[in-house]
């Protein structure tokens, strides 16, 4: 038995969210040409489907994060047990032959038995993307980001971030925690950092994505939906309609229906995932 890790890209917006939504039971695979099969509902069934089907037998795939329908990712790291000999290049080869549009496997690697995706991880970085444009919305980012069409004060905003740091109960912070599951979480990151993205392109679909604003936010762990309440929570600052103190008092309070509605999911990407020693994202 071997143990494979991959790191993979995916379009949140193609799948109902990373983790499976149906009871684990039977495999049914396709038939005909995989390359025209119908993609599974989540990430992880269609990776379960292609991976069973190139190793041979039933595989079980582990995520690094469990991210929501919607949400993105550029550096979600899965793992699943095989006991395929089939040399590692021929098994990324015939993934990205067969994977469902949406889905790029960008590496993968050998790992050993005892590497969790997600309980091996020390830290997991999000970024959030945020178009305080105006009031012209576009159909190609709108998939992507969070457009507003109010202007974002983003020194209010990072004032405002600087004080959620630091180890906390994030209970305000959360929506529809795991039952038993603690809420406290180290915030090690919130950074707002303007015109990530750069265009002298003055018409076309992607005009004006150098006023694009990215979220970073780094921490040991997050509880379900607290990135995207942080970060709702700062583009009300942002707007002026609360003071700067605000989302800390929220978070003090630990009370989760004093916290504005959550950031839509289409802005979110899982980036990258740190671990011990060398087995880091390629």
């Amino acid at each position: 038995m071997r143990r494979l890790a991959l790191w993979l890209d995916y379009d949140g917006g193609r799948f109902g969210g990373f983790q499976r939504l149906t009871p684990r039971g039977p495999l049914k695979l396709g038939t005909g040409n995989p390359r025209l099969w119908k993609p599974r509902e989540t990430v992880q069934e269609e990776l379960e489907c292609k991976l069973s089907l190139i190793l041979g037998e039933p595989v079980k795939v582990a995520g690094s994060g469990r991210t929501d329908r919607g949400v993105h990712a550029s550096g979600q790291v899965v793992s699943c047990d095989t006991t395929c000999s089939k040399e590692l290049g021929k098994i990324l080869r015939s993934l990205e032959a067969i994977l469902a549009p949406g889905i790029r496997v960008r590496s993968g690697r050998w790992v050993e038995s005892s590497f969790h995706p997600r309980f091996s991880a020390r830290e997991r970085v999000y970024h959030y993307y945020v178009w305080p444009g105006g009031p012209e919305k576009s159909p190609w980012l709108d998939s992507f980001c969070w457009m507003l069409d109010t202007p974002l004060n983003l020194e209010a905003m990072q004032r405002a971030a600087r004080m959620l740091l630091g180890a906390h109960d994030f209970s305000a912070y959360t929506r529809s925690p795991e039952p038993g599951e603690s809420k406290v979480r180290e915030l090690r990151a919130f950074e707002v950092r303007p015109g990530v993205l750069a265009s002298p392109l003055s018409v076309g679909p992607w005009a004006g994505i150098s006023q694009m604003v990215c979220l970073e936010v780094r921490a040991n762990a997050f509880l379900r939906r607290m990135v995207r309440q942080l970060v709702a929570n700062l583009v009300e600052v942002g707007r002026g309609r609360w003071p700067e103190s605000r989302p800390h008092e929220i978070l003090l309070s630990k009370d989760a229906t004093l916290g504005a509605p959550p950031a839509p999911p289409q802005g979110l990407f899982l980036v990258h995932i740190e671990y011990e020693g060398a087995l880091q994202s390629p």
